[in-house]
């Protein structure tokens, strides 16, 4: 299985490549299909996040972190999309601090002033 590795941000999908034996020939070169997976597991160390702290850069999505006083733009691998936030399988500790609707031109390294949220 392939994927396109962007997500379509007007339908929110992701344009997925299946192999799939086909010894009778019943499926034709190019055809379209639904599909609807079933979700069987659960996975325990999966972190979920905000979409507004993930970013789509040509390299692939990334989460905005702070490590050590500066912003790391740290590529993650997304599991389910629950809408407004994204199980995240890996690429994050589950202490790192995310950085809340970064701006497109954040690079990594940029220093970065952590402040409390108001309660």
């Amino acid at each position: 299985m392939r994927n396109s590795n962007s997500i379509d941000l007007t339908s929110r999908t992701l344009l997925v490549e299946v192999d799939v034996d086909n010894p009778t020939g019943e499926l034709l070169p190019g055809a379209y299909v639904s599909v609807h997976l079933k979700f069987t597991g659960t996975s325990a160390t999966a972190l979920t996040i905000p979409v507004t702290t993930i970013m789509f850069r040509s390299e692939g999505i990334r989460a905005a972190v702070v490590r050590d006083g500066r912003a790391v733009l740290v590529p993650i691998t997304v599991g389910r999309d629950f809408g407004d936030s994204l199980e995240v399988l890996a690429g994050l500790r589950p202490q790192d601090p995310l950085i809340l609707n970064p701006p497109d031109s954040l690079i990594s390294g940029t220093p970065v002033k952590v402040e409390e949220a108001a309660k």
